[in-house]
């Protein structure tokens, strides 16, 4: 069956080996273009050179999304105070938006979160991607106040609880 069949089922990974890590930096580096943002402000090219520290037990996780043989988006979770997860990165390559890969990855990302004993969830974005804040926004996310710096001026704040 081809990968490009609308019906094929969105499998949800999360990354343990060195390839799939990987393929989570050529996903976030597909992010950066996608957005055509220089994103050092955050410390990026060490965020790539540390993936798996950084997304990875006992604390945060990344996740990948696959269709088929192709893996089609990816997130990262990690902790960014005690009790509280960020939310980093989340992406779907543009040809598969609309797929459910979106959905599935925040559904993987929140139980996981939950998991992992957080309480509050919490990530940055941008006023321009419509269809991310539309999805975080489905899935309870709601606005704050920055909670961190971020030089772009659609730059917008969401959190949302995790904790039964």
């Amino acid at each position: 069956m081809p990968t490009s069949d609308p019906m094929m089922k969105i499998q949800i990974e999360f990354a343990e080996s060195p390839e799939q890590y990987a393929i989570g930096q050529k996903l976030f580096s597909d992010y950066v273009d996608f957005l055509g943002l220089d994103l050092e402000f955050q410390g990026f090219s060490e965020e790539m050179a540390a993936l798996g520290q950084m997304y990875g037990p006992p604390k945060g996780c990344l996740l990948l999304a696959r269709k088929g043989d192709r893996y089609i988006g990816a997130v990262g979770l990690r902790e960014l105070d005690p009790g509280v997860a960020e939310m980093k990165r989340m992406f779907v390559v543009p040809e598969c938006q609309g797929s459910g890969a979106g959905r599935a990855l925040m559904e993987a990302f929140l139980a996981r979160a939950r998991q992992l004993g957080y309480r509050l969830v919490r990530l940055d974005s941008l006023r321009s991607l419509d269809n991310a804040l539309a999805l975080y926004r489905k899935f309870g996310f709601v606005e704050i106040e920055p909670y961190r710096f971020n030089p772009f001026p659609d730059a917008v704040f969401m959190e949302r609880c995790v904790s039964d």
